[in-house]
């Protein structure tokens, strides 16, 4: 947009009109009616003029100013509107705005003329000024703009237009489940970027109400996301369109049929309607280019929960990352379910996965990358869509491509190659704007394929900002300029222009709706389908472009070898990983291409953040396979087994790995034969069970790791178990046990005879100590006498007891001891 002094050669502005940074344009145009006008037209302009400086003006003119001379190329429209051109001096109306205006203040417009008053002659695009000025005559603010003319209808030139309508963002995610921001989901809102335009394409109503029904069901949420088989194809082949009636039609009742239609075979209103929905609608054909790897971001946000990075570009400076719990998003659901049913009926073209840059994959022997980026892009489009991208088009990053890229997409199947001006630009001497249709040799040199060449001109016009006040009708009225000039060059019949916006493409919605409109009422043009655009017959071709070409400066745009290099170390991590597992899963192989992708080229920081994050998670999964450290292993005799318990902590990955167990001293400590290879299901453990020999006492480290078929140590953690060897050994053991039982049998005998001694002087004594009471009583002196044999005799046992016990000790006491005879008491 241009702004009054900087582009209008008069005498600029006094310093107090300068329009203050971040405010309002002076003057906006609201309205251009007709886009294109023709002898019987009345031109009408609208808008506002605002008072942008700090004083107050008065006696403001809006005017407009024009030429009678048509534009003689497209260049010239650049010139033009920059206001670096030639300038228009044909004096059109004007509307005087008496009233004053205040700073801030704003006050409408209209100008309004018959066409038969401006004095065109003839077709063609004319120069347009609608500029405001003050009863100074300094200029308050100005636009250029752009006024077809067709004259009076009859044989108007035309031109077939082609739209390519694309749905592609930056890849949003890291890892599976991280994404690195929540722009996406704004994007898929109702007033997002990525809604706006599939809204605008349909050609039909579209809701993003979520509605009563159950969305997860309904999109098949709930079932294996990574389904891609011959069910689900055939369930695309069948969402796509409704098959025919396998009878004949039955003739009509009298009273015209059921409601439902089904009496007469034929659909009813509501069924067209859904049908006419579905397919586009009426409207222009539109052949929508989709990013696979944008699909697939949006079917994981409606899938399940999902983590958000906070600040992404703090992620390489933070060892842990804020993050935030997010719901599965609803807005994703509908966005899903809306994409459903509006791409069913036309032509989908996929990128590669998220627009993976292939040229760079290629110059560094990362073929494998560029062929999986293809291949899972086709598989993507199915999983989210339900239906299968057409393989026959290409869509390679930027519309770029040399040979090698060239080559690899038409071993992929493709025939049809949409590329910018860059790969096949016109040749030197055309004047004109060549037809988007090209011969295009095939890799192999053996057959001929199609390039459809998106015009550079008309995709600048539709990055033309559109989201400002006036911006939207400024730049309908430059597209409706551009592609007049197109039609009207001359340069024969049956040309083609295909638009193709920038992926990132992100119009007000009417613009982008209103571009559709102006394909099918300009005079002009003739909206039609990509699929039908085909080479004209070799005899009635014109060579109008070069060979295939990669520009001198696309090289140095690539993604560097020295970026690339880091992804592969970040792959030979994830290469680790995929070898333990049992299925044949590659789980990080869609976050891989997420890191090559043609996005990163300028944004060096963000793709370091990315990288990181992944980077990180591989890791992170490596190490949920692991050995469970052990507490110290005391070893009480020479030989014994112990117990490692392995880990698999993954929640949906069963995983196959060798366990390597050895001695940090294997002179002091030995490792037996043990189960050296298992399989552990998804979050469970297992125990190996390892024989242990010590050959001699005290300490030794035990250092268990875990490796895949080949060797590798799966992580960097080696559990060190520590074996504390105390036992003497079996020999030593047998020579203690043969000791103990002689000893018992030799102190067993001892005593045996020392308890039956003391048993047996117990009893003599109670027997004496009896006698002596009874004779008392008859004898009366006697008594001393008797007591004193008695004690006598007492002391003699005891006497003869400790001998024979002192005997023993010294080894000299025979087998068996007589015992001595009791005295008698003289009875």
């Amino acid at each position: 947009m241009a702004v009054a002094a900087a582009l209008l050669p008069f005498p600029a502005p006094p310093a107090s009109a300068e329009p203050d940074e971040g405010q309002a344009e002076p003057l906006v145009v609201e309205q251009i009616t007709p886009e294109a006008i023709d002898e019987d037209s009345t031109l009408k302009v609208s808008g506002e003029v605002t008072n942008t400086t700090s004083e107050s003006i008065s006696d403001v003119t809006v005017r407009m100013r024009y030429s009678r001379h048509p534009f003689t190329s497209r260049d010239e429209l650049d010139e033009f509107a920059s206001g670096d051109g030639w300038q228009p001096s044909a004096s059109g109306p004007d509307d005087r705005i008496t009233a004053e205006l205040p700073p801030g203040t704003r006050q409408s417009y209209t100008l309004s003329v018959p066409a038969e008053d401006l004095g065109l002659e003839s077709y063609g695009v004319y120069p347009l000024v609608v500029e405001a000025v003050d009863a100074d005559g300094a200029v308050v603010g100005a636009q250029y703009t752009f006024l077809p003319y067709t004259g009076n209808g009859k044989d108007v030139p035309s031109v077939d237009i082609a739209w390519v309508w694309p749905l592609m963002e930056s890849p949003q995610r890291a890892d599976d489940g991280t994404f690195l921001g929540g722009g996406l989901e704004d994007a898929v809102s109702e007033e997002g970027r990525l809604a706006r335009l599939l809204a605008a394409g349909a050609g039909a109503e579209v809701s993003f109400e979520p509605g009563e029904e159950d969305l997860v069901e309904l999109l098949g949420l709930d079932e294996d996301p990574e389904a891609t088989g011959e069910e689900e194809s055939a369930a695309a082949e069948e969402s796509a369109s409704p098959l025919p009636s396998d009878g004949p039609s039955e003739a009509p009742s009298e009273d015209g049929g059921d409601e439902e239609g089904e009496e007469t075979g034929e659909p009813s209103d509501e069924a067209e309607k859904k049908d006419s929905e579905a397919s586009g609608g009426e409207g222009v054909p539109v052949t929508w280019a989709v990013d696979p790897g944008t699909l697939d971001d949006i079917l994981r946000m409606a899938s399940e929960e999902y983590e958000v990075v906070d600040d992404a570009l703090a992620v390489p400076a933070e060892s842990e990352p804020s993050r935030e719990e997010r719901e599965a998003s609803v807005a994703a659901q509908v966005w899903l379910r809306e994409a459903r049913r509006v791409l069913a009926g036309d032509t989908v073209v996929a990128a590669p996965y998220a627009n993976a840059d292939l040229a760079a994959l290629l110059r560094n022997d990362m073929g494998g990358d560029a062929e999986a980026a293809v291949r899972i892009g086709r598989e993507a489009v199915l999983r989210a869509l339900e239906l299968e991208a057409d393989e026959s088009y290409a869509l390679p990053p930027g519309g770029l491509m040399d040979q090698n890229v060239h080559g690899l997409l038409s071993e992929s199947g493709a025939t049809r190659f949409l590329l910018s001006e860059g790969s096949l630009p016109a040749v030197s001497w055309l004047s004109t704007t060549p037809t988007a249709q090209a011969p295009l040799p095939s890799a192999d040199g053996e057959s001929e394929a199609l390039a459809l060449v998106a015009d550079a001109g008309i995709s600048g016009v539709l990055s033309a900002p559109t989201r400002g006040a006036g911006q939207t009708e400024l730049a309908l009225q430059r597209f409706a300029a551009e592609t007049a000039m197109i039609a009207g060059e001359n340069a024969g019949d049956d040309r083609v222009v295909v638009a193709l916006p920038d992926s990132g493409w992100d119009p007000s919605p009417e613009f982008a709706s209103g571009v559709l409109e102006s394909s099918e009422e300009l005079p002009w043009l003739s909206a039609t389908s990509l699929d039908d655009v085909e080479l004209p017959a070799e005899e009635d071709r014109e060579n109008t472009r070069r060979r295939l070409t990669y520009p001198d400066g696309a090289r140095g745009e690539e993604l560097s070898s020295t970026y690339l290099a880091l992804v592969e170390d970040v792959g030979r991590d994830v290469r680790l990983f995929n070898s333990i597992l049992v299925d044949d899963d590659d789980p990080f192989r869609r976050a891989l291409l997420r890191l090559e992708t043609a996005y990163w080229r300028e944004e060096e920081v963000l793709a370091g953040a990315a990288r990181s994050l992944v980077s990180d998670e591989v890791e992170a999964r490596l190490s949920d396979v692991r050995v469970i450290p052990a507490d110290e292993i005391t070893l009480v005799s020479r030989e014994g087994t112990t117990g490692i318990l392995v880990a698999n902590d993954l929640e949906d990955e069963a995983v196959f790995v060798h366990l390597s167990v050895f001695s940090e001293n294997s002179g002091r400590l030995s490792i037996g034969d043990y189960n050296v290879t298992f399989e552990i299901e998804p979050g469970a453990k297992t125990t190996v069970y390892v024989p242990l020999s010590a050959r001699i006492n005290g300490r030794t480290v035990v250092h268990a790791s875990l490796h895949n078929a080949d060797g590798e140590p799966i992580n960097a953690q080696t559990v060190q178990i520590p074996v504390n060897a105390t036992g003497l050994g079996t020999q030593a053991l047998l020579i203690s046990g043969v000791g103990a039982l002689i000893l018992i049998a030799a102190l067993a005998p001892r005593a045996l005879r020392k308890w039956v001694r003391r048993k047996r002087g117990e009893a003599i004594l109670e027997a004496e100590a009896a006698g002596p009471s009874e004779a008392a009583e008859d004898t009366g002196p006697a008594e001393d006498a008797g007591a004193s044999e008695a004690a006598g005799n007492t002391e003699a046992a005891e006497t003869a007891g400790a001998a024979e016990d002192t005997a023993e000790d010294d080894g000299d006491v025979p087998a068996t001891t007589a015992e001595p005879e009791p005295k008698g008491t003289g009875k």
